[in-house]
């Protein structure tokens, strides 16, 4: 069992030394030896899995997790560092180990006395795209172009081993023309079909539209009637998959909704292979939903922007999936003032919902609210004062929690709008359990945040859309540098934007953008090395 562990996963070190003068005092640090054994022949990989094997067998596991555990000194590890070192009599003061996993061969499926510890083809698949479920739990999946090793863990892929990606440079990718100008884009998955992105268009003639990624380009799919859509939010129900549209208009489905806005549900047909009408739900100016889970429940949230022309200040209506009529239905109504967006986000096992409320029909300088889970309904977390809010993002990098709101500009009365105004990521005190002021970032009228990660490298994309005189500006690009917060690193040429969206395809990544003041969206592709 051990040699065949042996064949399936061969752990080997290359040693970079830089010491000075092979350990005498002074001069200036020497490369040694590097990982291209060609080079220098007289230092070759160590077998480091081989060399603890033979003397130690039983080093292979240790309560119940296989492999070599390096957490303390310990005599069977200990080897002359001339084995390391051949032509060097000191030990440098610096070197470093770099450790890589060669995969020779996947041993054949057997039986040893009933042993799971074999490695077998059921255990490690090699594709481009792979999908985790409670039945794959404990599948490794290697991705050769992403050149990444991963293990399901029953609900989505934990990164064991990936290259590591440095985004070197944005290249244009595709220009998308629409039939309308577009407020939003969600792009998301429908299994045996792939990549598809819904587009909501506020022409009522043309409707919105799904367009499916082919060839690595966007191609028109299906069209939807809608009336004046403003966004799309995907959502799973077991295996079903939905697609649900904020119409802002009003529209006549039948003879008893005709007064009235509704906007709709729609449900992939596996047979008919498009979206059909499924449910429809009365808004009031729906500007955005937000779909979640929540004990194995199902949500939707919808962001009731106004009632008729003046009145911001209605309720917001949280629904859930009522499983026996297979419908949602009214769980919750909360009050909010012109709502714009919501945002769903659990931090431990805790869950929260907040709301980016824009006007109260005098001023956008109103309280945006934070609400957490509490006894199967939502009460006020915390309240955080902002600026005609647009949009909410959470991101987490590491341990740490992080929203940020984009601010689309501040009117009082009669006052005259600013538009260049500061949008504010906040951070979770853990300890003082509320979100405090982590950075401020100029932004103009910003309609959307979009958080996304390259390997190690963290990223915002904000969707500026006005400042004040034109349309046409840059949307701005913030890597993440550690105490300095976000930097910026690309301006994007944009026209009135109003989305953002990042999605990878067969191991390359994108982002997409939509305009509210064109007939046009684009794609960009992230060079990466």
């Amino acid at each position: 069992m051990f040699q065949t562990l042996q064949e399936v996963l061969t752990l080997r070190l290359g040693i970079t030394v830089l010491q000075r003068s092979c350990g005498k005092k002074g001069g200036k640090p020497t490369l040694l030896t590097s990982l291209f054994p060609p080079l220098f022949s007289d230092m070759l990989p160590l077998d480091l899995l081989s060399f603890v094997l033979e003397r130690d067998p039983s080093k292979l596991q240790a309560g119940g997790v296989r492999g070599v555990h390096f957490s303390s000194p310990h005599s069977s590890l200990s080897f002359p560092s001339s084995q390391l070192l051949a032509n060097c009599d000191l030990f440098p003061k610096e070197f470093s180990i770099v450790v890589t996993l060669k995969v020779t061969h996947i041993a054949q499926k057997v039986n040893i006395c009933g042993n799971p510890d074999i490695v077998t083809e059921e255990q490690l698949s090699v594709a481009l795209e792979r999908s985790c479920s409670d039945q794959l739990q404990g599948q490794l999946w290697f991705n050769p172009v992403k050149k990444g090793l991963y293990l399901c863990d029953g609900t989505g892929w934990i990164t064991v081993l990936e290259d590591r990606k440095r985004l070197d440079y944005v290249q244009e990718h595709q220009v998308l023309t629409t039939s309308s100008e577009t407020h939003d884009i969600e792009v998301f998955q429908v299994p045996g079909m792939g990549l598809m992105a819904a587009m909501a268009h506020r022409s009522k003639a043309s409707g919105s539209a799904v367009y499916l990624w082919t060839h690595s380009r966007f191609k028109l799919y299906q069209n939807i009637s809608t009336h004046e859509a403003l966004a799309w939010r995907h959502f799973n129900i077991g295996k079903k998959v939905f697609l649900v549209v904020s119409n802002s208009g009003g529209g006549t489905y039948n003879r008893f909704e005709s007064q009235m806005e509704f906007s709709v549900i729609y449900k992939w047909s596996k047979k008919r292979k498009q979206f059909v009408r499924f449910q429809s739900l009365q808004t009031f100016c729906a500007r955005d939903w937000e779909a979640f889970t929540i004990n194995r429940q199902n949500y939707l949230a919808v962001a009731n922007h106004r009632l008729g022309n003046n009145n911001h200040t209605i309720n917001s209506v949280i629904y859930k999936w009522n499983r026996t009529r297979k419908s949602f239905e009214i769980h919750q109504l909360l009050p909010t003032s012109g709502a714009y967006d919501w945002e769903f986000f659990t931090v431990g096992p805790y869950h929260f919902l907040v709301v980016a409320n824009a006007f109260n029909g005098v001023t956008t300088s109103v309280d945006s609210v934070i609400y957490v889970w509490v006894n199967g309904r939502f009460q006020p977390f915390q309240t955080i004062k902002t600026f005609c809010a647009t949009d909410w993002e959470m991101f987490q990098i590491g341990s740490r929690v992080f929203l940020v709101v984009a601010n689309g500009h501040r009117l009082h009365g009669n006052e005259p709008s600013r538009y260049a105004i500061n949008s504010t990521i906040y951070e979770l005190d853990m300890k003082g359990q509320i979100f405090v002021r982590f950075q401020d970032i100029i932004t103009y009228s910003a309609l959307d945040w979009e958080f996304f990660s390259l390997g190690e490298e963290h990223f915002l994309i904000v969707a500026n859309s006005f400042n004040g005189e034109s349309y046409s500006l840059n949307s701005i690009l913030y890597r993440w540098q550690g105490y300095e917060g976000f930097v910026p690193i690309h301006w994007l040429p944009t026209i009135g934007c109003s989305d953002w969206e990042f999605f990878t395809s067969k191991g390359d990544s994108y982002l997409i953008y939509s305009s509210a003041k064109a007939p046009l969206s684009k794609v960009f592709r992230l060079k990466t090395y």
